[in-house]
Parts: C-alpha cells; sequence; structure tokens
C-alpha cells in the first residue's frame, strides 16, 4: 500500500471538509438551532471529519506497526503517546470521537449548544492535525 498517497488523498478531503464546515461559524447560536439545515450539515462535517482523522490514524499506526487501538478514542491517543500528535491535540480530538458517537448512533438527545460551542475549537485542532500529520508524511517512504 503506498500510505503516502492514501493519507494525502484522506487530508485533501479533510481539509475541505474543515473549510465547509467553517461558514457555520458564522452563524449565531439561535440561527443555528432554528434551522435544521444547518446544524445536521455541521454535524455531519463533524461526523465525516472524525472519522477522517481515525482512518488516517489507523493508516499511520499501520505503517508505524504499532498496535492497533481498541477504539476511535484510543487511536487519537496512541499517536499522542509516541509524539506523532501532540499530546493536547490527541487528546482533545480523541474527545470529540464520544460527539461523533452520539450524533451518528442517537445515543441521547444530540445538545446542539455543545456542538455549537465547539465548531471553531475542532477547526482549529483540525488546522493543526493536518499541518503535523503533513510534516509526518515526509518522512514515509512511498
Amino acid at each position: 500500500m503506498n500510505y503516502k498517497d492514501v493519507i494525502r488523498r484522506k487530508l485533501i478531503s479533510l481539509s475541505n471538509y474543515v473549510k465547509q464546515l467553517l461558514p457555520i461559524t458564522e452563524y449565531t447560536y439561535e440561527e443555528y438551532v432554528s434551522n435544521y439545515f444547518i446544524y445536521y450539515t455541521g454535524e455531519r462535517l463533524i461526523q465525516l471529519i472524525i472519522e477522517t482523522c481515525m482512518d488516517i490514524n489507523s493508516l499511520i499506526i499501520e505503517y508505524e506497526g504499532l498496535k492497533p487501538p481498541k477504539s476511535y478514542y484510543e487511536s487519537f491517543i496512541i499517536l499522542g503517546d509516541k509524539k506523532i500528535l501532540p499530546d493536547k491535540v490527541a487528546r482533545q480530538l480523541a474527545s470529540f470521537t464520544g460527539m461523533r458517537n452520539r450524533i451518528v448512533h442517537q445515543y441521547e438527545d444530540v445538545n446542539h449548544k455543545i456542538i455549537f460551542d465547539n465548531y471553531k475549537n475542532l477547526i482549529e485542532l483540525v488546522n493543526e492535525y493536518i499541518e503535523v500529520v503533513t510534516e509526518f508524511m515526509e518522512g514515509i517512504d512511498e
């Protein structure tokens, strides 16, 4: 498998998802919560962003020959522990796997306020994630 090409394609998708999420941060909470097209779009983009990060994590873990994670959450923690991701980024993005699970599996009513309040933080974290993974890729043989 050409890890570099696969990760590069996923990073392009990830970057596009972040760009698509950015306009949602322009809305007030009242505008956001009163328009289901907006909040469902935001929720779907969170799902796509976190799932793409998890895919990238799995590829890096496999490439590095690390023990496979037992959970999506753990995939971020492993990369943080191995100093592939900054610990802060790894731990904060790991926490978004719980939000993704609540959105996807509808474990409970989704708290739109919590999701809305976390969009900007997610965007910042994912932009840093993209930067770090791009640097990591420079060391991957094609």
